[in-house]
């Protein structure tokens, strides 16, 4: 029998995708979310590819709820493991970005990005450990970014949840490997998900004339043009799907032309010199600049 992947987050974009890949790659899928209404487009994929496939009828994807910041997620987890049996992947994929400057998100922004982005899979992770422990084998994929690795402004509270997704994942590394079980991370630089588009969120207290009005306009127009000629989130599913199978996958992969060179420009970089780059595309101006009104270097490129 095929082995068992558990994804989080397979309403769209990069969890879904990913659902699709893993049973293309011969894994039997359980593709999780939050809210069962929004599964039109995972029905629809699912549909497709059966199509493609000419398989209508025998579907290797299973679709159940799962709210990964539930006080009940870990009890959902164990009732999973009794219906479908040993789950060999976890997909840690399900999170949320809010856009805009860490004083006007609200405490409810900060919580629901840690709580889903990080607590939400430590949460999954530890709910499958003692399984994956008594088989003597597992993988688990943490989906970071390249935000776990290079802090955005406008981004603070989001690269937060994962630089710490982050850590959690290399620490666990070295706690579970003995066990039979691996921990890779994925870093995608910009893709095209929902996550910019129709999933797009702003900061509870965001206010376009406030102090940070003009770094707002700024912020959201380069998300939209990155966002808008970046590949799509095949690209992520299908790497991850590969780590699932590899007989020895990476620790890290870091995925995307753009992030591969921001990350090593930040290795190789001076601080100041990598700072001063960033305040210039974000057109944030130097250090000391402004009209005390907090608007410093406005329209600076």
């Amino acid at each position: 029998m095929s082995d068992l992947v558990l994804i989080t987050g397979t309403s769209s974009g990069i969890g879904l995708a990913t659902a699709i890949a893993c049973a293309d790659r011969g894994f039997r899928v359980i593709a999780t979310m939050r809210n069962l209404e929004r599964r039109e487009a995972l029905d629809r994929a699912v549909l497709d590819r059966a199509v493609l496939n000419r398989a209508a009828g025998d579907c290797d994807i299973e679709l159940e709820q799962l709210d990964v910041t539930s006080d009940d997620a870990g009890e959902k987890i164990r009732e999973l493991l009794l219906k479908f049996g040993p789950i060999y992947g976890l997909v840690n994929n399900a999170g949320i970005a809010v856009g805009g400057a860490f004083e006007e998100q609200s405490e409810r922004d900060v919580i629901d990005q840690i709580g889903t982005n990080l607590l939400g899979a430590m949460g999954v992770t530890r709910a499958l450990m003692p399984s994956m422990r008594a088989s003597g084998r597992g993988r688990i994929v943490n989906v970071s970014g390249i935000s776990g690795l290079i802090a955005f402004p406008g981004l603070s509270v989001y690269a937060a949840s994962k630089y710490a997704l982050e850590g959690f994942s290399e620490g666990l590394r070295y706690e579970v490997e003995r066990f039979g079980v691996e921990v890779c991370l994925v870093e995608p630089g910009t893709h095209k998900t929902p996550i910019f588009f129709g999933n797009q969120r702003r900061g509870e207290l965001v206010d376009r004339e406030g102090p940070y009005g003009d770094f707002n306009e700024r912020l959201e127009s380069l998300v939209m043009k990155a966002a808008e000629s970046a590949p799509g989130p095949e690209v992520v599913a299908g790497k991850i799907a590969e780590l699932l199978s590899s007989t020895a996958p990476p620790f890290r992969t870091l995925i995307g032309g753009e992030a591969k060179t921001m990350a090593a420009l930040r290795r190789l970089v001076p601080d100041a010199l990598f700072a001063g780059a960033m305040r210039r595309y974000m057109g944030l101006g130097s250090i000391g600049e402004g009209d005390g009104s907090g608007r410093g270097g406005q329209g600076r490129m």
